[in-house]
C-alpha cells in the first residue's frame, strides 16, 4: 500500500489540483481517492491493471465531489436524464459548465448547439426543448447525446 501511495500521490494530487484549482480541495480529493483505493484493495478483489483502477476511482471521486459542490454552491438540481443511453463514465455536468464558453469550437451542428444550450445553460427539460424546437423528445436526446460525444472527444484530445 505504501508503494502505491508513494508512486501515485503526486500524480493524483496534481490532477486533483488541476480539477479543483484550490490546494485545500485538491488535498481533500487526493485523500478521498486514496481512502477509496485502499478500501477497495482491502477486499482482496483481483485487479488486472492497478493504474486503471486508481484513475477510475479518482475520476469517480471527482464526479461525486463536483456534483456535491454544484448542489451546494449553485443550488442546482442535477437532472439525470442527460445520461440516458450514455455510459456511467460520461463527462459530468461540471465539466460541461467549464467548456460552455468554448462550445463553438467543438464543431456541433446548429440543432446540437441549441439543444445543448437549452438543456445545460437554461436548465430546460427534454420535453420543453422539444416544444421550443418543434422536435420529438427522441430527437432532442439524440442531439444531446451527439453533443456530449463530440465534446468528450474534443475534451480528451
Amino acid at each position: 500500500m505504501q508503494e502505491i501511495y508513494d508512486e501515485y500521490y503526486y500524480k493524483i494530487y496534481n490532477w486533483s489540483l488541476n480539477k479543483t484549482h484550490k490546494k485545500e480541495d485538491a488535498e481533500d480529493l487526493t485523500n478521498s481517492v486514496f481512502l477509496a483505493i485502499f478500501e477497495y484493495l482491502s477486499k482482496n478483489i483481483k485487479v488486472e491493471k492497478l493504474e486503471n483502477l486508481i484513475w477510475k476511482i479518482a475520476y469517480n471521486m471527482w464526479c461525486t465531489k463536483a456534483k456535491k459542490y454544484i448542489k451546494e454552491k449553485d443550488n442546482v438540481t442535477l437532472d439525470e436524464e442527460y445520461q440516458i443511453g450514455y455510459s456511467e463514465n460520461t463527462i459530468d455536468k461540471i465539466i460541461y459548465k467549464e467548456i460552455i464558453d468554448s462550445i463553438d469550437k467543438v464543431g456541433l451542428t446548429e440543432k446540437e448547439t441549441k439543444a445543448f444550450r437549452l438543456y445545460y445553460i437554461d436548465g430546460l427539460s427534454i420535453k420543453e426543448i422539444g416544444s421550443i424546437l418543434n422536435l420529438a423528445e427522441s430527437n432532442i436526446k439524440y442531439y444531446l447525446y451527439n453533443a456530449r460525444k463530440k465534446i468528450k472527444e474534443k475534451y480528451y484530445e
